[in-house]
């Protein structure tokens, strides 16, 4: 018999396509998913991935077991959600995964969290990859875009506005624009493809003509960077450039908006630990609610 363990690797396989990518998913060594495959392998008596160009696919055996090797995880980790649900204290692991713009927000609130319950850890995952809730990837997602999946739950939790923004050196040096909409002769921040529909994206690309654009990103973190040493201006969300004294707001108003979600499995939606950090979530997102749609505060 084989070891049900090795159905993890199994997928974690197929869903990378190399050795390497299952590593960094499980937090393994390379070297352990291919010895848990070679086993798996063994005791079966086929070859389930075959290395090519484009790195491991699935063999005809390998595409044969791999619904059902789906279908007994997704089983499994029904399994653990209703079993941990009768948890009812407040401590371990609670996996949350976001975007890396959104990741920077948290890391800045957790320590509060963490003072309240001094037996939960939070492990943030961040990037641009949707972790998938339901197969037990992450416990909790924020995300700024509408979830359709129909076995997990998303409640709205506020507003991300967005603004334009520029490092004093780079206004001393160029001015600001005389309104938002023009921007010739400006050096401009953008984003690439993959950020192509955010709101400063949108906004740029709109209002753009006679700009020189002096860079792209494909990362809210690396604008903002570029932005803060003078690179040229650029469109943000306002919680991050109105939280970086190193950066001005070039005008008061909101250039575009994006609903953010907290979105979790309803099982887990029980248990203890993820409920805290749930209800920590929505309670900062309150608390930081004029800053997420960009209110400047009034002058008197």
């Amino acid at each position: 018999m084989f070891d049900w363990n090795d159905l993890r690797y199994l997928l974690a396989i197929a869903h990378t396509g190399s050795l390497a990518g299952a590593a960094r998913d499980l937090g393994v060594e390379h070297t352990t998913v291919g010895r848990r495959l070679a086993a798996l392998e063994a005791t079966l008596g086929a070859r389930l991935f075959l290395r090519g160009p484009g790195g491991l696919s699935p063999t005809p055996a390998g595409l044969e077991i791999l619904p059902i090797a789906e279908e007994i995880a997704t089983r499994v980790e029904t399994i653990e959600r209703r079993v941990s649900g009768a948890d009812a204290r407040v401590e371990g692991t609670v996996r949350l995964t976001t975007s890396e713009a959104l990741s920077g927000y948290f890391a800045k609130q957790f320590w509060a969290l963490r003072y309240r319950h001094p037996d939960l850890m939070i492990e943030i995952l961040s990037g641009n990859r949707a972790y998938d809730l339901s197969r037990g990837e992450a416990d909790l997602a924020v995300r700024v875009r509408e979830t359709n999946e129909p076995d997990l739950v998303a409640r709205k939790v506020g507003e991300a506005a967005w603004s334009l923004y520029a490092a004093p050196a780079y206004v001393e040096r160029k001015g600001s624009p005389p309104a938002p909409e023009d921007l010739r002769g400006h050096d401009t921040i953008t984003f690439d493809d993959s950020l192509g529909a955010v709101p400063g994206a949108l906004w740029l690309q709109e209002h753009g003509e006679g700009a020189n654009i002096v860079m792209r990103g494909n990362s809210l973190v690396a604008v903002l960077n570029a932005a803060i040493f003078g690179m040229g201006l650029t469109a943000l969300p306002c919680f991050m450039g109105d939280s970086e004294p190193a950066l001005r707001r070039l005008t008061p108003r909101v250039l575009g908006t994006r609903d953010v979600y907290l979105v979790v499995h309803p099982d887990l939606a029980r248990v203890a630990r993820v409920r805290a950090v749930m209800e920590f979530i929505i309670e900062i997102f309150e608390r930081d609610a004029a800053l997420w749609r960009g209110e400047l505060p009034v002058v008197s």
